[in-house]
């Protein structure tokens, strides 16, 4: 076969709901002719070999990710580097990705109708240089009030869902200070507290959160957001705005366009969803490094 295009697949995703979607896009590129080799680690440690051995020895037109943010996280690590471009197909709790491109569809022939009848576009994405080695981000990197949250919630095996959030949100704040950062901004040292520093390639994370409404993937830089310091009834009011993007005009709230960042603070990052690790990281955008496809209208 002459198209061909590799199908990756969290099987956990909304549920199952991914597995049910790739069997659906299986069948229908089977009876176009499109010729499909799935990639369905059966654990974390193997998604980055099984798509680096995939890619190492067949060429696609396409890679289908069937999955959520974390799965594009992961995916973006080797098919940057291989310029394949990416499709995803929402199938997530936050599909923050797919939601910037525009593209929600989950219907087959949809879905490879924009494959084959389009050109992908080309978008930036963050790199980030920490202890442990370098990675890629797609939409937000985030320290300070929301990571803490995350890494909160992460430790929680009973409760799953957004409901394990909520009660995270409810553990950390009572004890949540403003964080000692120090951050060089293109150069520039700045030192300073602040309830969280996020930077931005994309627009929302979390589901539709708009935390960087006007970050732009295609215009060569990051969006640094910093929250300063508020008491906790003030935190409390200004971090549900972010589902509309309203907190901008808080005075406390601050943006700035860079293209390299470094953060250090005794705190953790998230990007993506993902875990990064401990501070100091080094943020640097990549322009137009990945290919995906992006809805015209």
């Amino acid at each position: 076969m002459d198209r061909q295009v590799l199908v990756f697949i969290n099987p956990i995703s909304g549920k199952g709901r991914a597995r049910t979607l790739a069997s659906d896009i299986l069948q229908y590129a089977k009876t176009i002719g499109v010729g499909c080799v799935v990639v369905e680690p059966e654990n974390a440690d193997l998604v980055l070999p099984d798509l680096a051995k995939a890619l190492l020895v067949n060429r696609f037109d396409a890679l289908i990710a069937i999955g959520g943010d974390g799965l594009v996280h992961q995916a973006i690590q080797i098919i940057a580097a291989s310029h394949t471009p990416i499709y995803v197909v929402p199938a997530g709790t936050g599909n923050d990705f797919a939601r910037s491109n525009k593209l929600l569809e989950t219907n087959p022939s949809e879905i490879f109708n924009t494959i084959y009848g389009r050109s992908p576009a080309t978008i930036d994405v963050g790199q980030i240089s920490h202890a442990n080695g370098t990675r890629m981000f797609a939409q937000i990197l985030s320290t300070g009030f929301d990571a803490q949250v995350n890494e909160r919630a992460n430790r929680n095996e009973i409760v799953a869902g957004k409901m394990k959030y909520n009660f995270a949100t409810a553990a950390v704040l009572p004890k949540f200070k403003a964080i000692n950062y120090e951050l060089e901004i293109d150069g520039v040292l700045r030192k300073l507290p602040a309830m969280l520093v996020a930077i931005a390639n994309g627009a929302t994370y979390g589901g539709g959160m708009q935390l960087c409404p006007m970050a732009n993937r295609h215009d060569g830089l990051l969006d640094v957001m910093i929250l300063h310091p508020v008491s906790k009834l003030e935190l409390i009011k200004v971090f549900p705005k972010v589902y509309s993007g309203r907190h901008v005009t808080h005075p406390a709230v601050e943006f700035i366009q860079a293209r390299k960042i470094k953060v250090a603070a005794k705190t953790v990052a998230y990007a993506d969803g993902e875990r990064i690790g401990e501070l100091p990281i080094t943020v640097e955008i990549a322009p137009q490094s990945l290919l995906t496809w992006v809805s015209e209208g």
